[in-house]
């Protein structure tokens, strides 16, 4: 480090110790003077500005009042803008002042109104140590409901194309030996739930609605995506689809469970609710729509052709269709991303990944059935937390901030496949390893054997 820069090192620290030993006590420097805001609370929209009634009183300098002036500002500039200053001839006799203090909304989220009392030359300052809560509201373009529904469209359309290439035989046999569905469930709703509130205790101490976020993230079964990872990765698509549908109907017991425990003993907060209506009506959608596939495959094999020989081309677009409609309208949240979020993202499905594999083994698990189980616990599903952070308590803005959790954990959990695949492709990893395994080709084969038996029947 040369001359110049250890000089503007020490004069930023000399800087940094005069503007802390200048700040005074509130009192010392005019007494307990008052400020009335003339509510509780300040709401206003992003872009918006309104007028704050101001009222200082009380004030008696013990100095020469001439030297004193009280500056009104915002404490968080990025998330709403104001900038007044009062000299001390504005005040009447009395040490009272009256006057409204524009405030305009920058970005969404939560800032304050504060008040100081400074001295000429900035040799004494004092801050009014209650400032006024302000609350900025994102301007909304479309409506929640519109997002969920839409999404939820695209989720089922992806689940009737999957149960198109569901192999009945092998689904029973699953069914009746459950010792992979079992390590599904235990993953999602035991292991995943722990790892998640872990993380959000560590991560964020104090700050309840973020670790709440975090825990509906990893309480909530995979979707689709998980299914169309299983398919491209070589591995159990029936195993895959099954435990999907297992976990997505045991929501509606294990959610309240833990809702229960974690959301009113922990967080100590009694009204936290489960949206019984929208998690069974979708769980009941996603059976129906794997049933409505497989019917089509046994009545109208012609019809499932097309989807047999786009299978993956299909699921690609409209997962991304999926992925893109709730990022594009939720772009807003990677205002708050931080480097907790960031280490949220990785280390939830990374250490779900870990945990099930290493449970799937212990239990004698097959190669293609422990990582097929391990991408089901490790791909994050990213509309079911934000309905279940919409059906809490949390108000706005406090909701919009929270909603980067989910959602970039489950972008994070599909680049980390992502990349996970692209490695397996290049180091000729990405084969199917047993009977058990997804293959396209064989598929195809298949259908298309099937087909020219029934040709050739009289």
């Amino acid at each position: 480090m040369d001359n110049t820069s250890m000089q503007l090192l020490v004069v930023g620290l000399l800087l940094i110790l005069v503007r802390q030993g200048v700040r005074s006590e509130f009192g010392d420097l005019a007494g307990d003077w008052l400020v009335d805001y003339g509510q509780s609370e300040l709401r206003l929209l992003e872009g918006e500005s309104q007028q704050v009634q101001l009222h200082i009183y009380n004030v008696l300098p013990k100095g020469s009042p001439l030297d004193y002036q009280f500056v009104v500002y915002s404490g968080e500039e990025q998330r709403a803008s104001s900038l007044v200053r009062i000299p001390w001839a504005d005040f009447d006799q009395l040490g009272s002042w009256r006057g409204s203090v524009d405030v305009t909304g920058v970005r969404f989220g939560y800032s304050s109104l504060e008040v100081e009392l400074q001295s000429a030359g900035l040799k004494e300052m004092e801050a009014y140590p209650n400032p006024l809560s302000i609350a900025v509201l994102r301007s909304r373009v479309v409506d929640e409901r519109v997002t969920t529904y839409v999404s939820a469209a695209l989720a089922l359309l992806m689940f009737l194309n999957l149960g198109t290439v569901l192999d009945l035989h092998r689904l029973a046999a699953i069914v009746c030996r459950p010792v992979g569905p079992v390590v599904g469930v235990v993953s999602r709703f035991v292991a995943m739930p722990a790892l998640g509130y872990g993380l959000g205790r560590v991560l964020w101490p104090g700050a309840w609605p973020l670790q709440l976020a975090l825990l509906y993230t990893a309480l909530a079964p995979s979707g689709g995506l998980a299914n169309v990872c299983a398919v491209f990765l070589k591995g159990n698509l029936n195993l895959s689809v099954a435990t999907t549908t297992i976990n997505c109907l045991l929501a509606l017991a294990f959610l309240p469970i833990w809702i229960l425990v974690l959301g009113r003993l922990l967080y100590e907060d009694d009204e936290l609710a489960v949206p019984f209506g929208q998690l069974s009506g979708g769980a009941a959608a996603l059976v129906a729509c794997l049933a409505i596939g497989v019917l089509l495959r046994l009545c109208v094999p012609r019809t499932t052709r097309f989807i047999f020989r786009f299978l993956k081309p299909l699921s690609v677009i409209l997962s991304l269709c999926l992925v893109g409609l709730t990022v594009g309208l939720n772009w807003f949240v990677f205002y708050e991303f931080t480097w907790q979020v960031l280490v949220a993202a990785l280390c939830l499905p990374l250490a779900g990944y870990l945990a099930t594999y290493l449970l799937s083994k212990l239990l004698c698990r097959s190669a293609t059935d422990a990582l097929t189980l391990s991408i089901e616990a490790s791909v994050l599903n990213m509309t079911m937390p934000i309905v279940l952070l919409q059906s809490s308590r949390l108000d706005q803005p406090q909701l919009d901030l929270v909603l980067v959790v989910p959602i970039a954990s489950s972008l994070v959990s599909l680049v980390l496949v992502i990349l996970f695949y692209c490695a397996r492709r290049c180091l000729g990893w990405n084969k199917r390893q047993d009977e058990d395994g997804f293959d396209h080709k064989q598929l195809i084969a298949e259908h298309e054997e099937q087909e020219g038996d029934l040709y050739q029947r009289p």
